[in-house]
């Protein structure tokens, strides 16, 4: 009977032992953000190969931007949520190494992220993830959504996480891809304002040309009506 009471006191040590390392949910986030990390690399892992080979539809494009920008999301809401509880120390670990992932995903995968950007229908995008009720700003390219997200976490491990160190190398690649991607989106929007501004084509101009032909024909017909008015005003003089 003591031996029974015994082994039911280590068990309820251990589930308290477990309650206090792992208070709440918080476990819960940090796993989802790690598991949602995971599957997103896999999949740019998958689309790289598809457009190495050429064989990326828009709408796989189209499939694969609405993906990315729904883990993109439940990753920035699982790490906000796991501010709301005390991490263990390897919580924070875990936390601080999806972050680095995350740069690292970035960085290798920024030209697949731009292919499917540019391959991927806008319209039903905007309508699938409005579908979802996700946050997404259509105007931001994918490599600056990530680039948010990853601003976004890093603020939370920031938070959580007190001796915390950011990766200068990661961090600079990162700063280089936002200024070139922010820079290729104005160069972009700088040619679209210039072709609404376009001299007239050359059948506008031909109608012009024509207009002018018409109108310059018409002139000495009214100088001759002028010279024969003169004419009579002088015999009758």
């Amino acid at each position: 009977m003591n031996k029974l009471f015994v082994a039911l006191a280590i068990v309820a040590a251990i589930a308290i032992a477990w309650f206090i390392l792992n208070p709440g949910d918080t476990f819960d986030y940090v796993v989802t953000v790690d598991s949602e990390i995971s599957q997103l690399e896999d999949e740019l892992a998958t689309l790289d190969a598809q457009v190495a080979a050429g064989t990326l539809t828009e709408a796989q494009a189209t499939d694969a931007k609405v993906k990315i920008v729904t883990r993109l999301n439940n990753i920035n809401a699982a790490a906000s949520d796991s501010e709301k509880a005390q991490l263990t120390p390897a919580q924070r670990a875990q936390l601080v190494e999806g972050l680095e992932r995350l740069k690292v995903i970035l960085i290798t995968y920024r030209d697949t992220l731009a292919t499917v950007e540019a391959s991927a229908d806008e319209t039903t995008v905007t309508a699938e993830l409005n579908r979802r009720g996700g946050s997404y700003n259509r105007s931001k390219s994918l490599s600056l959504v990530v680039a948010d997200t990853i601003a976004d976490v890093e603020e939370t491990v920031q938070d959580s996480v007190q001796d915390y160190e950011t990766n200068v190398e990661l961090d600079t690649q990162i700063d280089v891809i936002v200024e070139d991607t922010e820079a290729d989106a104005a160069e972009e929007e700088t040619d679209e304002t210039v072709e609404d501004e376009t001299p007239m084509d050359e059948e506008e101009m031909d109608d012009e040309a024509t207009t002018s032909e018409e109108t310059t024909e018409d002139e000495p017909v009214l100088e001759t009506e002028v010279s024969t008015e003169a004419e009579l005003d002088t015999t009758t003089n």
